[in-house]
């Protein structure tokens, strides 16, 4: 810049702020990233202007903002901490982005827990293969909760204090909201991303992406197939495990809410120990079809014995039970024609490639069988990934991945991170006699 035009602007600076702009010119030439040469405060117009060098590159850039905006722009820029502003700037140090998932392994959702935490650690073990994110490996720490939400709660304080930079992947209703709802989350600046709920929890508002499809849409979904096929009597059997009841309390508010017609409702206690009444009762009521609100074990204990008195009964699982498990208790024959909820693809479907991807790569780190709650853990895993990848920090990142991202390829499906839910479809299908979906 010739020096003539350096000085006239400079006669237009009042003195107090030309002697910080002084300051901030000597403070800056030695600076490895951003240069600050000159200001023209133009007070008549209620207008700043100031250009700014950025002497890596060489290049220049002119930015105009009012005199309310100044204070902000020249803390970003450097001017009163005497640090450079950097957008998008990722962490290159090679630490470790420490992720933390509390998850059932030994209470009612066991087998749901571990196929969904198989399934995110082949795609973060295929990203620490390929270098990490930006340069840093994901630290993959799990714990088991139980399905106890005080547990959970422990197990989220030990993940903070490990250091971890983001929750993944925590399971049932009642322990994300415990987990949500400790001092230790709201203290932290540590988000969830992927929890294995169905309902929304209000004391993580803003701090939690939502992969899973929420149960009031998995019903609404349900409801509309049943009434496709003219089943007008219908009843929801849940259990009484805190999870269940709070799901069903959303739905029925939310159902409520809409002015739905609410299906007839009937509880089934721990162990389906009273099951021979919940049939008695379905008979009485003249139900025509029901869902199932329960753990794959008390749903097997349920169903059973409900086919076979009642071949012609139309029974529904949600998405969130371990189906193998359940098709086992119920049998081969029984199970067959029960209408199966899903989040995801069939997980066999290798012609979509996203389920390709899934398989080869279950085949070459874990060689177990494909479920859909592995391929969901997957999925979950590598939208994270695509998250971070964008993101400038794995803190805070439901912002990022709300706000900045929004949808999300993975290969034959999509994401919408900008919504309330970023999986709205559900894939509703009927079980055959050999365990596929169709």
């Amino acid at each position: 810049m010739a020096s003539g035009t350096s000085m006239r602007r400079e006669r237009c600076v009042p003195p107090t702020m030309r002697t910080l702009l002084t300051f901030a010119d000597c403070f800056c030439r030695g600076h490895a990233f951003w240069h600050v040469r000159a200001a023209t405060f133009a007070f008549c117009h209620e207008t700043i202007a100031f250009e700014v060098e950025n002497s890596r590159f060489g290049q220049w850039s002119a930015q105009y903002m009012n005199r309310r905006d100044f204070l902000g722009a020249s803390l970003a820029a450097g001017f009163l901490q005497g640090m450079p502003a950097m957008a998008h700037a990722q962490d290159r140090s090679g630490r470790p982005i420490v992720v933390g998932q509390s998850v059932d392994l030994s209470g009612a959702m066991q087998n749901i827990g571990r196929e969904y935490f198989s399934g995110a650690k082949i795609a973060f073990d295929q990203a620490n293969e390929a270098g990490g994110v930006g340069g840093r490996p994901i630290r993959f720490l799990q714990r088991d909760d139980g399905g106890d939400p005080a547990r959970t709660v422990t197990n989220t304080k030990a993940f903070l204090d490990d250091g971890a930079e983001l929750l993944f992947g925590f399971c049932s209703e009642a322990c994300v909201e415990a987990a949500v709802g400790s001092e230790f989350f709201r203290r932290s600046d540590v988000d969830l991303f992927a929890p294995l709920t169905g309902i929304e929890h209000p004391a993580g508002a803003g701090r939690i992406t939502y992969l899973h499809p929420s149960l009031v849409e998995e019903m609404r979904q349900m409801l509309q197939r049943l009434g496709n096929l003219s089943l007008t009597r219908l009843g929801i059997v849940h259990t009484e495990t805190p999870s269940m009841q709070a799901a069903y309390r959303a739905i029925q508010s939310e159902l409520a809410t809409q002015r739905l017609e609410r299906p007839k409702s009937y509880t089934l206690r721990e162990n389906a120990a009273n099951s021979a009444e919940v049939i008695q009762a379905l008979a009485r009521d003249g139900i025509q079809a029901v869902i199932v609100m329960a753990d794959a074990f008390s749903a097997g204990l349920l169903l059973k014995p409900l086919r076979q008195r009642d071949p012609a009964m139309f029974a529904c699982l949600g998405s969130m039970v371990d189906l193998p498990t359940a098709q086992q208790l119920i049998g081969p024959d029984l199970s067959m024609g029960i209408l199966v909820a899903r989040a995801v693809p069939d997980p066999t479907n290798t012609l979509i490639p996203v389920v390709a991807n899934f398989r080869r790569l279950l085949g070459r780190y874990l060689d177990e069988a494909p479920t859909a709650m592995s391929l969901e853990g997957y999925v979950a895993a590598q939208t994270l990934l695509a998250v971070l990848r964008r993101a400038d920090s794995p803190r805070r990142l439901a912002a990022t991945a709300r706000n900045r991202i929004g949808m999300v390829d993975l290969g034959g499906l999509k994401l919408n991170l900008g919504g309330t839910r970023a999986i709205n479809q559900i894939q509703l299908s009927m079980l055959t006699r050999d365990g596929r979906l169709i």
